[in-house]
């Protein structure tokens, strides 16, 4: 299958043709003088979707390059446009001859996607589609906005053309260059007169779950197809349009060059790469009611009733004036359908749903108000108003990292269950860990369903005398029995740091002595110790007796929910206004992902002591994983700063220990909570 589409990456060609042969004409836009050169011509084909065009312009430029370098970077622009454009033969020819290790962290991203791109080429669109994942918000954007434009096409080949319109609409929001939206606006625009041809306007079936941009794009082809009687009255109707899809992106160019129309409003400044607020609908509520979106029945209900009750009893103590939440049973209720009874209840935001493959749906779904999905998922999609919560371990296992390296531990061990979940807790502590200077010496994974770890640790021990210390990532169980195996293995002095999930989040020095000297991370709601805390948990067990301390974590995270839900109420969520809740100190991430600042304890005497607690002042110095590095990190582990509500008691930190002469050098478990899956 060889499909053509509009759109090359912006980003992408300006680190790459626009450094030889001037950025003028990188970025098509409308109207613009003739290209000067092979490159200009072959960026500007390649930027409106002429592919073969930028192909046979970048191996003209580079045959009449001088220098190796340039012939070199034309030839593996020319590559990745004939895969972009699916002439996947083409593609493989030219990068034969392209090293992948000589390419710069972006270019290698690139080149990756180009021999994905010449995969799937021959695939059916559907197929393809399912081997072309969509970005993460850490995808690089030259990469990010590619993939966009790329599953359009094959949306679009698919006959779908409101998904692929969509994936134009996700596509802006990655484009670093103000006429790469304007020619990407027009491409929708296109496509949307496209879609009214066929029958689908925005109230068609088929786009009743499309964002409310997508829905304003067909209602302007829809407008751009009418006859009407005079000028006046089409003004008439544009100005309507404008009424119902404020701060849409046809204002930009669209309204002036394919209406001519004079009334264009202005839009939000474009950010890009990140998340665009501004773009595709409101970001504030539309009224001060609240509904949870829970599976109240089927086999998560038991972990939904405690997220209930944490949410409940939080609005119970600070209502803020608000009316009392709705709750739905998302279980019985499809996106759409919630949707729809949201939007009939006058619901001004909404908080839920709970697994990762509804947080995904909704993150797609067209909704006129805000919502705080309580689960985090690195396939949703990015769109203003829509928020991330959850329990995630990758948060944790970072934090285990910058508390070692900041510790002055630097060379690690890691043992984490086999399975996905193993995986993800791994990657996120091994970058962490790299960021920060640090070193993953060795690691293995092991079977969580045995009692005996004997040959993964062996494993992990072998041969590594230089390891500073491990990271576990375990249930209670696992984490004792491996505690205890290390210490067979004579690794009595390699310390141990790991997640919140060693900790039952009950005290049971009998059955917790084995962890004697381990270090975890875990939530304020566990860790804090003092009047206020202290007397809400003593609150919430008189109401609601075990629930409240068998789901503690589940619990808080309905707490916190609600704060986040009344503070977006309120004031909004900002990252300059971190919140101090019960899962950590909260603090929303451009990209609508809310971060947890955390607390640190140690087993002593088979019970956790608490040694830091997370603090405001942390949350606003951002201390971000992937820009600090090592150099910048306090000697110190404590994260604390004065004071807080949590009221912890002193803190402390473990300290360095020499370098180690004999030691270890470098599981399928879901975690306990349905938020971490």
């Amino acid at each position: 299958m060889t499909v053509f589409k509009a759109g090359l990456r912006a980003a992408a060609i300006m680190v790459s043709a626009a450094a030889m042969a001037g950025c003028a004409s990188q970025m098509a836009g409308g109207p613009s003088s003739q290209p000067s050169s092979p490159a200009d011509a072959a960026a500007r084909a390649a930027a409106t979707g002429h592919y073969q065009e930028a192909v046979r312009e970048y191996m003209r430029a580079s045959s009449r390059a001088s220098r190796p370098d340039a012939r070199y970077r034309y030839r593996l622009e020319a590559g990745l446009a004939a895969a972009q454009g699916g002439d996947a033969k083409t593609a493989r020819q030219l990068l034969a001859g392209i090293n992948p290790d000589s390419l710069d962290a972006t270019d290698r991203a690139r080149y990756n996607l180009a021999q994905r791109e010449i995969e799937i080429a021959d695939m059916p669109p559907g197929q393809a589609l399912t081997r072309l994942p969509k970005p993460t918000r850490n995808t690089v954007p030259a990469v990010a906005q590619r993939v966009w434009e790329k599953r359009a096409a094959l949306h679009f080949a698919d006959n779908d053309p409101v998904q692929g319109i969509e994936a134009l609409v996700q596509r802006d929001v990655w484009l670093m260059n103000d006429r790469a939206a304007r020619a990407n606006d027009n491409r929708i625009y296109d496509k949307s007169l496209d879609a009214i041809g066929l029958g689908i306007g925005p109230n068609s079936r088929a786009a009743a779950d499309a964002g409310k941009t997508t829905r304003g794009w067909l209602a302007l082809a829809q407008i751009g197809q009418q006859r009407f009687a005079d000028r006046a009255a089409r003004d008439r109707a544009l100005a309507n349009w404008q009424r119902k899809y404020p701060n849409h992106p046809a204002n930009r160019s669209v309204l002036a060059k394919r209406f001519n129309y004079a009334g264009a409003t202005p839009v939000a400044p474009r950010q890009p790469g990140r998340f665009n607020g501004g773009v595709m609908g409101p970001v504030q509520p539309t009224s001060d009611q609240v509904a949870l979106a829970l599976p109240t029945t089927g086999r998560f209900k038991n972990a939904a009733q405690a997220i209930r009750d944490g949410f409940m009893f939080a609005y119970r103590n600070k209502p803020g004036g608000m009316p009392r939440p709705l709750i739905y049973d998302s279980a019985s209720m499809p996106p759409r359908a919630l949707v729809s009874r949201a939007e009939s209840d006058n619901v001004g935001l909404l908080v839920g749903p709970l697994g990762k493959p509804e947080v995904t749906a909704m993150s797609n779904a067209a909704l006129p108000m805000p919502e705080i999905a309580l689960n985090t998922s690195s396939q949703a999609s990015r769109r203003p108003g829509f928020y991330q919560f959850g329990l995630a371990p990758e948060d944790e296992a970072k934090s285990a990292a910058a508390y070692a390296v900041q510790a002055g531990y630097r060379r690690a061990l890691a043992l984490v269950p086999s399975g996905e979940w193993g995986d993800r807790v791994l990657d996120a502590f091994r970058s962490a860990l790299t960021v920060r200077g640090g070193r993953l010496i060795g690691y293995q994974t092991y079977d969580g369903d045995s009692h005996d770890h004997t040959q993964a640790i062996k494993a992990v021990l072998q041969n590594q005398p230089s390891a500073d210390f491990i990271f576990v990532a375990a249930q209670p169980l696992q984490a004792r029995l491996i505690r205890s195996q290390l210490k067979y293995y004579h690794a009595f002095d390699l310390p141990m740091v790991t997640t919140s999930h060693a900790y039952s989040g009950q005290v049971n020095p009998g059955e917790d002595i084995d962890l004697n000297g381990v270090h975890f991370v875990d939530m304020p709601w566990l860790l804090g110790r003092g009047g206020t805390i202290t007397r809400l948990r003593r609150e919430a067990a008189d109401a609601y007796g075990m629930e409240a301390k068998a789901y503690a974590r589940l619990f808080a995270m309905g707490m916190d929910a609600w704060l986040l839900a009344r503070r977006l109420y309120r004031s909004g969520l900002s990252p300059q206004q971190p919140i101090e809740g019960m899962t950590g100190v909260l603090s929303v991430q451009p990209d609508g992902y809310i971060r947890r600042y955390l607390g640190w304890a140690v087993f002593r005497n088979g019970r956790p002591q608490t040694l830091s607690m997370p603090s405001i002042s942390q949350a606003r110095r951002g201390d971000n994983y992937a820009q600090q590095s090592a150099n910048a990190m306090p000697s110190n582990p404590n994260p604390s700063s004065g004071p807080n509500r949590f009221d912890s008691t002193r803190t402390q930190g473990f300290k360095p220990l020499p370098p180690r002469r004999q030691s270890a050098p470098s599981g399928n478990d879901n975690g306990p909570w349905p938020s971490e899956n």
